[in-house]
């Protein structure tokens, strides 16, 4: 491989983990944008560039709805014009990036940069170096949730294909993020392949154990009264959602509800009754807006009101889901579906190891996080929907 190509390569994969790389100045600055950028002209230089006709599709799906949308809401058109410019400019480069180098190759190359970034992750968490939560672990992440969501799809893939001491390493930096999303997920990676019969023997031990051992562990620091500077993550952020469910109905908030189950549950609130009172949607990009004509209905516990916390989540709803539901509406739904039906028909076959990866990382994105274009979104979603590696004259 050429020193050009390669320069592409290790640069379009370590661009998937550079959410934190970033300042503000009138906008945020991701050194992920300024990659993409030059990595998009030199492809265009190269000829290596392609626009595959289903995504010219679904963006003038997303231009027209949009538009007819953001004129009978008066909604500002910039926010459309820049989830347009953010969606077409990622997913046209990614597609022609993986067109031309392959999915088993690339995928290789994003799990190897995902194992040696968990191994960096661990002495950064000794040290205390970028930690976003005292105690938890994110690496070169912005967060804990974001850190383990990027990393599933290396764990399942690398565990599959028996490098288990790869595997191990992040499995533990996931364990050491003490992610709820991402226990979350290594609970899919154990669970999904019991649905198939032949494996059921093989996982069901381990499984139970898992469940019987987390189950134990819940218990046991369930009435547990929480000491200051040493509280048990998990199982306050079980027990703070658990009291907190009826606020998805009524909008109301106990005084003790955490921040991270405040964001979940208001934003399912907003997002809910922006669906029903508009279910062909209200544009993309349009959230953040329909979300200010309806903040009136919530009640914020008011330390969150002091802590001007109360909005969080207003710009992407928290979770792709509940941001993609209001924001097209029973056309969201659709593309939900198509999800599914996709997803079951890659887990009753066993050769799409690497497409199966992708699933676990997109599945926990539809429930936690709600931008349009992360840097590693746009990579992950089309290995899910193609194989790159087989005939290219083939949709």
């Amino acid at each position: 491989m050429r020193l050009l190509d390669r320069y592409i390569v290790f640069s379009s994969v370590f661009a998937l983990f550079t959410e934190d790389f970033s300042f503000h100045y009138g906008i945020d600055w991701k050194l992920f944008y300024l990659i993409i950028a030059i990595n998009f002209l030199i492809l265009s230089i190269k000829k290596n560039l392609f626009l595959h006709k289903n995504i010219g599709v679904v963006l003038g799906f997303l231009a027209v709805h949009g538009v007819v949308s953001f004129i009978i809401f008066k909604n500002p058109f910039s926010s459309l014009i820049s989830q347009l410019v953010g969606i077409s400019f990622c997913s046209i480069y990614y597609y022609s990036f993986l067109r031309t180098y392959g999915s088993k190759f690339l995928f290789k190359e994003y799990a190897n940069t995902a194992f040696y970034l968990a191994i960096l992750a661990l002495p950064m968490f000794v040290l205390k170096i970028n930690m976003f939560t005292p105690g938890r672990l994110n690496g070169i992440m912005s967060e804990p949730a974001h850190y383990a969501t990027v990393m599933l799809p290396a764990l399942y893939v690398l565990f599959r294909q028996k490098h288990f001491y790869k595997a191990a390493i992040i499995f533990v930096t996931i364990l050491l993020s003490k992610s709820f999303i991402g226990f979350i997920g290594v609970f899919l990676i154990l669970v999904i392949p019991l649905l198939k019969v032949k494996y059921f023997l093989k996982y069901a031990i381990v499984v139970f154990a898992v469940l019987c051992a987390s189950g134990y562990y819940i218990s046991l620091y369930w009435n547990e009264k929480p000491i200051e500077g040493n509280e048990n993550f998990l199982v306050l952020r079980i027990k703070d959602t658990q009291a907190s469910l009826e606020a998805v109905y009524t909008g109301k908030f106990e005084n003790t509800t955490n921040l991270s189950s405040y964001a979940l549950l208001s934003n399912t609130f907003i997002a809910s009754h922006i669906f029903y009172e508009h279910p062909l949607g209200t544009g993309l990009g349009s959230y953040q807006y329909e979300y200010q004509k309806r903040y009136n209905l919530l009640s914020p516990p008011p330390y969150l009101i002091e802590l001007k916390q109360s909005k969080i989540n207003q710009q992407d709803a928290n979770s792709l889901f509940l941001r993609i539901l209001a924001d097209l509406g029973v056309f969201g739904l659709l593309f939900v579906g198509f999800f599914v039906y996709k997803s079951i028909l890659l887990f009753k076959k066993d050769t799409r190891v690497i497409q199966q990866g992708a699933f676990f990382y997109l599945a926990i994105k539809l429930v936690r996080e709600g931008h349009y274009f992360p840097p590693e979104f746009y990579f992950l979603t089309l290995i899910f929907l193609k194989d790159f590696d087989e005939d290219t004259t083939y949709s």
